[in-house]
């Protein structure tokens, strides 16, 4: 009987995920992991973007990443798309940021590069693919 219940429970709330379910949930914990970078930077700053960036952009950057982060956790499964799209720009311009702090490093081994730039572009094409699919309502529709 218990077991029911909470299968239930877990059912409704799996219902008021946004749809596509699963790709809500991918954003979810792709928002996840960025907010944890973010606290990665500002607790413990990488040496080679701090000497690239200041310390200032550093944790400009660190706090785009956590506020983004923050940001999309909170409102993607809901649906609350101009609240993500918010976290969409935050994220976006954190990623740009350390894309052109790595570019602008001493090159050591060119394929340590171009993996990491091109890692960059994919991570901001991720997002931008994203900001497309909530550009037009506040909230989901259907909901």
């Amino acid at each position: 009987m218990r077991n029911q219940k909470l299968a239930e429970a877990a059912h409704r709330m799996w219902l008021r995920v946004q749809e596509p379910r699963a790709l809500s949930v991918i954003y979810f914990f792709a928002y996840i992991a960025i907010g944890v970078l973010g606290l990665a930077v500002v607790t413990d700053p990488p040496h080679t973007v701090q000497n690239s960036l200041g310390q200032t952009l550093l944790m400009a950057w660190g706090g785009m990443l956590l506020i983004g982060g923050a940001l999309g956790t909170i409102s993607v499964l809901p649906g609350i798309w101009w609240l993500e799209r918010a976290a969409t720009g935050f994220c976006m311009t954190a990623l740009t940021v350390y894309g052109v702090a790595i570019a602008a490093l001493p090159i050591t081994q060119v394929s340590v590069r171009v993996a990491s730039i091109c890692f960059v572009i994919f991570s901001i094409l991720a997002f931008a693919a994203r900001l497309v699919k909530i550009r037009h309502y506040a909230y989901d529709p259907e909901k």
